[in-house]
């Protein structure tokens, strides 16, 4: 090798060594990472994105795989959105920022440069999880009595006689919430039960303490009415009313409204009917008169049956004033004996409801007294019965009565003048109600007089309607303390509970006394009430205090689901109200 040759070499491994030299001596001390670059902002981005509906809700943007994730507050519906968005410098964008596209599916969003280069975005859109954890209700299955929550307590009030050991329930929680426990599971409840409740979002919880207690036994009345016997078959014979009591027995019920007044027919043979009418005999006035076995008097043996098991019996007088159904028959054995009692109204006809529903005249003081010589002699002849009952129909009289000779006479005689032809005359009508009504006091009174803790009691319809259509002004009965219980027929089912709140505001008026038990339409022809209208009626009742209920009519007892809920709800015996 020449020696020029040597030297050249020797001086490039001296400028590669020194060039190492500074290489090395530029790497921080301590280390000898090499230095990652800061990436390069990719060409075409969305670099912020919002919706203008949801304000302060983030969004989450992944480049790589140009995908937008938003996560919108529980309970909001997604729809249409206003999308608001930046991008790269030089992108345009469509749709264009500002925007409105529907985000119930994924929106596509296409980017493009100067260049012509194109990219595609994906915005999802979801809805987050609830953070609530709460019983919204809950009911026991048992009783179907409704859970009361206060804060995190939920206290069940389970009626006299309640098992506390073995309940179960049905519970609605907030949505996709779950419990701690099987609520359908037996559980006891003699001690406080704790149940935690996990939102749906798997982290908010909220601690229950599920308590029972049982009340004391209840004051009631707990009764079915017994219709005239071509309605029913039920106590026909001895032997069918021993297993109709047996079963409201079963049923824990504890009065029978049994029908003794209907189609001038009474349910004994009556001594007074037969001097105020034409018919031959006593049985042909009797609507028991098939009635076989016992003792052969249907009234009597009710009575006996019903009160070994405890069941008070009240006779309900159910047509009351009113003569006939469809029309008036002048050869009807009343009106045979007492043509001049039928009622007449403003156009000289029948007095009538609907032209269906034809009326003796209540106003007639005849008329009157033939109806308390009835109840009177029912009293004589059944001296252990509990009730009298007057019904819809008594005291009461078409809206449009009064103008028979003797009213009008009695009318003249008390004002000197002739009635008004107007039979909605404000005088006129305070006349004759106050006439109606002091019928009430009077029939309180002699029944009173004649069995002092006798229960005597109305079923009226709904008020102020049947002040307007029948001329019952009952709150005015109540006011004058003749009533010891109300059972208003509140038979129209979609306003049941508007119309038992007003008729319960009408007895707080007038009385402190809880009077009302209301009627529940239970059969209606061969239609039986639904189960759950039923025990939405029932449990509406003792939300508001009733005096219990009373179900029109028994044969509705015979359906099955009807007493798995009254089994339910009637557990034990009520003590029936003294009076």
């Amino acid at each position: 090798m020449p020696p020029g040759s040597l030297i050249f070499i020797m001086h490039r491994l001296f400028s590669i060594a020194a060039m190492l030299f500074m290489a090395l001596s530029c790497q921080p001390s301590g280390s000898s990472a090499p230095v990652t670059p800061e990436p390069a902002k990719p060409e075409m981005a969305i670099t912020a994105f919002s919706l203008s509906e949801y304000p302060g809700v983030e969004s989450e943007i992944d480049n790589p795989s140009k995908t937008i994730y938003m996560t919108l507050p529980f309970g909001a519906k997604p729809g249409k959105a206003t999308i608001i968005f930046e991008t790269t410098e030089g992108v345009t964008a469509n749709p264009e920022s500002g925007s409105q596209v529907d985000i119930t599916a994924p929106v596509q969003i296409f980017l493009k440069d100067g260049q012509g280069n194109a990219s595609k975005y994906v915005l999802n859109v979801s809805v987050g999880k609830s953070t609530s954890a709460n019983i919204r209700s809950i009911v026991n299955n048992e009783y179907l009595a409704e859970g009361k929550i206060s804060g995190t307590d939920v206290l069940f009030t389970l009626p006299f006689g309640a098992d506390l050991t073995s309940l179960t329930f049905t519970a609605e929680l907030s949505a996709e919430a779950a419990a701690s426990v099987d609520f359908s599971q037996p559980m006891d409840l003699t001690d406080p039960k704790t149940v935690v409740i996990t939102a749906a979002d798997g982290a908010s919880t909220k601690e229950y303490a599920l308590k029972a207690e049982v009340a004391p036994q209840e004051v009631a009345v707990r009764g079915v009415y017994l219709p005239a016997p071509h309605h029913s078959t039920s106590f026909s014979n001895y032997e069918n009313a021993k297993k109709s009591i047996d079963l409201m027995d079963d049923l824990n019920f504890n009065c029978l409204f049994v029908c003794v007044w209907a189609n001038s027919k009474i349910a004994w043979d009556s001594e007074v009917l037969m001097a105020n009418s034409t018919y031959a005999n006593a049985s042909d006035a009797n609507m028991y008169a098939s009635y076989t076995g016992g003792s052969g008097d249907a009234v009597k043996d009710i009575i006996e049956l019903a009160h070994a098991k405890d069941i008070k019996v009240i006779l309900w007088f159910e047509y009351g004033f009113m003569h006939k159904i469809g029309g008036v028959n002048y050869n009807d054995p009343i009106l045979a004996k007492h043509p001049e009692w039928i009622g007449i109204g403003n156009d000289g006809q029948p007095s009538n409801y609907n032209n269906n529903d034809f009326y003796l005249n209540s106003y007639d003081p005849e008329v009157q007294e033939f109806m308390l010589s009835l109840m009177e002699e029912a009293l004589a002849k059944y001296p252990d019965v509990d009730g009298i009952q007057g019904d819809d129909r008594l005291p009461a009289m078409p809206r449009n009565s009064g103008y028979d000779t003797k009213t009008k006479a009695a009318y003249k005689a008390d004002k000197g003048v002739e009635p008004p032809a107007d039979f909605e005359n404000a005088e006129w009508v305070r006349w004759r109600l106050d006439n109606l009504n002091a019928f009430a006091r009077t029939m309180y009174k002699r029944l009173k007089a004649k069995k002092s803790n006798l229960c005597v009691c109305f079923a009226p319809n709904k008020y102020p309607w049947c002040e307007g259509v029948l001329m019952q002004e009952w709150p005015a009965w109540i006011k004058d303390g003749v009533v010891d219980l109300l059972t208003v027929q509140f038979y129209v089912l979609p306003t049941y509970e508007t119309d038992v709140t007003t008729a319960l505001g009408y007895v707080a008026a007038n009385s402190d006394k809880n009077l009302l038990n209301p009627a529940m339409i239970l059969k209606n022809g061969s239609k039986i009430m639904d189960k759950d209208v039923l025990i939405e009626q029932l449990q509406f009742n003792r939300s508001r205090g009733t005096n219990g209920e009373a179900q029109f009519w028994f044969d509705g007892l015979y359906t099955d689901y009807v007493q798995e809920v009254f089994r339910k709800f009637y557990p034990t015996k009520a003590a029936f109200p003294e009076f």
